[in-house]
C-alpha cells in the first residue's frame, strides 16, 4: 500500500485499440542527479521529536498557524510608537487520496471548492496539467530485453491479468511491477481528471490563484522507481498470490481517509500484511523513497512558503502523519496545528 497515494495518469498510449494507463507518479527518489546533487543538502526532519506534540490525531484538512501570528502583543510604554508589520497569515494542509468516489470519501465538490477560497496560493505535488514526456518512459516500462512474465511466475503473471482485465497483455507485459501494484492498490482504478489533485488544480487556475509545484514528474517516477525491477517482482508475487488482502487493504484505506484517522492509515501501511521478512524489508527501502526522503525534500521549500502566508497545500495523506511525517515536522518547526472540518 505504499504507493496507493501517489498514483497518477499520464499519458495513455492506445495498444490493440484499448486505452491503456501509463501511471506516472508522483508523488514520491533514491537516486539524484548531477545538478541536483549541486543543491545544499536539505533540512532533516528529526529522527526523534520530542513529545508530546499536540497535533490532532484525527483530520485531512489542517490549518497551519505561525505562533507569532497569534501572540499577544506587549505593550512597551517607553518605546517609540511604531507600526508593526502584520502578523503572517495562516496557510493550510490539505491530504489528498488518489482513488474512489467522493461519496466513498465523505467529501463534496462544494467543499473541495469552498476549502480553497482563503488562500492565494496553491501547493501540490507536480504540475497534473502538463503530461510527461517520452524522456521518462524508462521509470514506467521494463526494458525490451526484460518482460513482466519473465521475472513473476507463470501464475503470478495470469492472476494479474485477472485482477487487472483492462489493461491488455502485451501493456501489461511491458510494465513495471511498481506500476502493476500501484494499480492493484487502487482497486484497478485509473487515475484521471476526478482525483482530488486534479480537481483542485483546475480550480486554482481558474480562479486565477498561484499554483507551485514542489517537485517535477521526474522527481516522483523516480522515487517510485528507486527499488530495482527483480526486488519490486518479489513484492508483487507475494501479492498476487493473496489479492484479497490487497482490496481488503484498499477498502481499509477509504475507510481510515473517511474516518479522517490518517495515523490508523499510516499504521495498516506499515503493518505490510501478507508479506514475508524479504519483501517487507523492500516494502521498507520503498517506504524512504516515497515519503520519507521526499517529505525532507519538500520541508525547505514548504516552510518559506508557510513564512509567506496564504498557501493551501495539497500532497498525498500518507505524507501527512506520524514521527517523519509533515505535520510532526511542521509542528517542530515551530507551527500550531488545528484540524479543520471536511
Amino acid at each position: 500500500m505504499l504507493r496507493l497515494p501517489w498514483l497518477r495518469s499520464a499519458s495513455i498510449p492506445r495498444v490493440g485499440g484499448a486505452c491503456v494507463l501509463a501511471v506516472a507518479a508522483l508523488v514520491c527518489g533514491c537516486a539524484r542527479t548531477a545538478a541536483l546533487a549541486a543543491k545544499p543538502e536539505p533540512a532533516r526532519i528529526p529522527v526523534s521529536i520530542p513529545q508530546p506534540l499536540s497535533i490532532p490525531s484525527h483530520g485531512i484538512l489542517f490549518r497551519i498557524v505561525p505562533e507569532e501570528a497569534t501572540a499577544p502583543a506587549t505593550a512597551d510604554a517607553s518605546a517609540p510608537e511604531t507600526q508593526s508589520p502584520p502578523p503572517r497569515a495562516s496557510s493550510y494542509l490539505f491530504g489528498t487520496i488518489h482513488f474512489g468516489n467522493d461519496e466513498e470519501l465523505g467529501l463534496s465538490p462544494e467543499l473541495l471548492a469552498s476549502a480553497l477560497s482563503s488562500s492565494f496560493t496553491l501547493v501540490n505535488e507536480i504540475d497534473l496539467a502538463t503530461p510527461g514526456g517520452g524522456n521518462l518512459d524508462r521509470y514506467r516500462w521494463l526494458p525490451p530485453e526484460q518482460s513482466l512474465s519473465t521475472l513473476i511466475s507463470a501464475d503470478g503473471f495470469a492472476m494479474a491479468q485477472s485482477l487487472l482485465p483492462q489493461i491488455p497483455p502485451p501493456t501489461l507485459q511491458r510494465m513495471k511491477p511498481w506500476m502493476v501494484l500501484a494499480l492493484l492498490e487502487a482497486r484497478g482504478e485509473q487515475a484521471g481528471e476526478q482525483t482530488l489533485d486534479d480537481r483542485l488544480q483546475r480550480i486554482a487556475s481558474e480562479r486565477g490563484m498561484r499554483i507551485v509545484h514542489l517537485e517535477t514528474a521526474e522527481d516522483q517516477l523516480r522515487a517510485l522507481d528507486c527499488i530495482p525491477s527483480e526486488s519490486q517482482a518479489l513484492v508483487l508475487e507475494e501479492r498476487l498470490k493473496a489479492p484479497q488482502i490487497m482490496r481488503e487493504m484498499s477498502e481499509r484505506a477509504l475507510t481510515h481517509y473517511r474516518g479522517r484517522d490518517l495515523d490508523a492509515w499510516l499504521a495498516d501501511v506499515d503493518r505490510m500484511v501478507g508479506l514475508d521478512g524479504e519483501s517487507k524489508d523492500i516494502e521498507m527501502r520503498a517506504r524512504r523513497c516515497l515519503i520519507e526522503e521526499r517529505n525532507q525534500r519538500w520541508l525547505p521549500e514548504l516552510l518559506a512558503l508557510l513564512d509567506q502566508g496564504g498557501c493551501y497545500i495539497a500532497v498525498g495523506a500518507i505524507h501527512l502523519p506520524g514521527e517523519h511525517g509533515l505535520l510532526a515536522a511542521l509542528k517542530h518547526a515551530g507551527y500550531r496545528i488545528e484540524a479543520e472540518p471536511l
